[in-house]
């Protein structure tokens, strides 16, 4: 039998968060799994639940919520041997959807008995850590504008996009190995460790969170007749293809900005300096999924 902890939210307003305990006692394997369920208060309670279910000799610590409750567990979880579970509740879920887990909720618990455990990669942003994908630049400022919003769900994404439209590259310089790679004005640079932001919207489709790299997808300073372009380039699944984009595969690198200003690992929003290392801990954090 093993000790499985669900961590959830019961105040995010939304039916299948509150159903969430009937559920998991419904749909899970009770024959593989002894289920402890804790709902969080306030907002740091997703850490120190996960710190408790480590002290409490967990098998499993499964999130459910989005990537950004995900994240908030695996940064714990990582070199522990605890294996973490996905109940994919988010606007994007950009992770689950690289693994391929179910999004209807009854399905994604049922599902869990049918995992296996894999070992991946954790990618870290100033030891911040991130397992999905993490950036600087457009994306970093929509991921610090949208945690301010009340309206939440991909609609209120949508909405603080294309009200940023306006957002202005910045300077930027990148070092591999301590040699300078690249140096200019990017709208965005994008870290993938896995292939999508969420909603099938691909950073890096070869992007691999099991084989000791990560991507660093650079989108350069562009002109509005680009523009369109680049949107077609992400509908396709192809930005790291198109003509303003460069693309950089390793396991460590530094970036250099002119000020600090926000970062995010997982859509959680950061604000840290003019100097960003990234590096990676190969085979760090043990998760369920299917083969």
């Amino acid at each position: 039998m093993k000790k499985l902890v669900v961590i959830y939210n019961p105040f995010s307003g939304r039916k299948k968060i509150k159903d969430l305990p009937k559920l998991i006692e419904r749909h899970i394997d009770h024959s593989i799994f002894d289920v402890i369920i804790w709902p969080t208060e306030k907002a740091d309670d997703v850490i120190l639940l996960t710190e408790r279910a480590i002290k409490e000799k967990a098998d499993i610590v499964m999130g459910a919520g989005g990537d950004g409750t995900i994240n908030q567990i695996a940064s714990r979880l990582v070199n522990t041997g605890i294996a973490l579970g996905v109940i994919p509740l988010g606007s994007g879920n950009g992770f689950a959807r690289h693994f391929k887990m179910p999004l209807d909720t009854a399905l994604a618990i049922s599902e869990i008995g049918h995992y296996i455990e894999r070992e991946i990669d954790t990618v870290w942003l100033n030891r911040h850590c991130m397992i999905n994908i993490g950036g600087l630049g457009f994306d970093a400022h929509i991921s610090s504008a949208f945690a301010n919003k009340k309206k939440r769900g991909l609609e209120g994404y949508i909405k603080t996009i294309t009200t940023n439209l306006n957002y202005k590259s910045r300077f930027y310089q990148i070092y591999k190995n301590g040699k300078r790679i690249w140096e200019g004005k990017a709208f965005m640079i994008a870290v993938a460790n896995a292939t999508q932001w969420g909603n099938n919207v691909m950073v890096h489709p070869g992007a691999l969170p099991d084989d000791g790299e990560f991507n660093v997808v650079i989108l350069k300073s562009f002109s509005a007749l680009d523009f369109p372009n680049i949107v077609r380039s992400l509908i396709q699944g192809k930005l790291h293809k198109n003509k303003n984009s460069e693309v950089f595969v390793g396991s460590d690198f530094l970036i250099r900005r002119e000020e600090e200003g926000p970062v995010h690992v997982d859509g959680e929003p950061l604000w840290l300096g003019k100097e960003i290392s990234v590096n990676i801990e190969p085979s760090s954090l043990k998760i369920l999924c299917h083969e």
